[in-house]
C-alpha cells in the first residue's frame, strides 16, 4: 500500500526534494512497484491454454490406451488360439522334416557305399567302355568266366528298402491284399 502512495507523491510537494538519497529511494520504490504490477489476465490466459492443451493430450492418450487394450484383446482372444493351433500343426511337419533328414542321410550313406563298391568293381573288371566289354566277352570267353567267378565272390551290400521308409498308395495296396485273401479263406 505504501508503494502506491509513493507513486502519487509529486517530487515538488515533498520537503526532502533536494536530497539525492530521497530521490534514489523514490525511483527505487517506483521501479519496485512496477514489479508488483502483474497482468493477471495474461497469466490466466497462458495458464488456461496450457491446461487445455494438457487435457487434450491426456484425452488423446486415453484413447490410445483404449485402442491398445482393444487390439490386445483381439490378439489374445482371436489370433492367439489360431497361432497355437498352427504351432501344434507345425510340430507334425517338423517331425516329418526330421524323419526326411534322417532318410536323406541314410540314402547318402548307401549311395556312398554303392559308389565305393562300383569303384572296386571297375578296378576288378577294368574300365572298358560298354562296346569293348561286349567285344571282349565274345572274343575271350575264358576271361569272362574268370571274371564271373570273381563276381560270385561279390557280396551285395545291405541297402535300404524304400517301402520301409516311404508309404505309397501302391505299397498300401500290396499290404492290404494279403489281408483280404486271409479274410476270404
Amino acid at each position: 500500500m505504501e508503494v502506491e502512495n509513493v507513486e502519487k507523491l509529486n517530487p515538488e510537494e515533498t520537503e526532502e526534494n533536494n536530497d539525492p538519497g530521497s530521490k534514489l529511494v523514490e525511483d527505487l520504490a517506483i521501479e519496485y512497484s512496477q514489479y508488483m504490477k502483474i497482468d493477471t489476465e495474461a497469466e490466466y490466459g497462458k495458464f488456461f491454454t496450457t491446461v487445455e492443451e494438457m487435457l487434450t493430450k491426456l484425452e488423446e492418450f486415453g484413447q490410445l490406451v483404449e485402442l491398445v487394450r482393444s487390439d490386445t484383446a483381439i490378439c489374445m482372444n482371436d489370433a492367439m488360439p489360431l497361432i497355437q493351433n498352427k504351432c501344434n500343426e507345425m510340430h507334425t511337419v517338423f517331425d516329418k522334416i526330421d524323419n526326411l533328414e534322417k532318410f536323406v542321410l541314410l540314402v547318402k550313406d548307401n549311395v556312398s557305399v554303392m559308389e565305393t563298391e562300383l569303384v572296386k568293381a571297375e578296378d576288378q573288371m577294368g574300365s572298358f567302355s560298354g562296346l569293348k566289354k561286349m567285344l571282349s566277352s565274345f572274343v575271350s570267353p575264358k576271361k569272362t568266366q574268370t571274371k564271373v567267378t570273381k563276381q560270385a565272390d561279390y557280396e551285395v551290400p545291405n541297402i535300404f528298402k524304400t517301402e520301409d521308409y516311404l508309404q505309397t498308395k501302391h505299397s498300401k495296396d500290396i499290404k492290404e491284399e494279403p489281408n483280404k485273401d486271409n479274410e476270404q479263406k
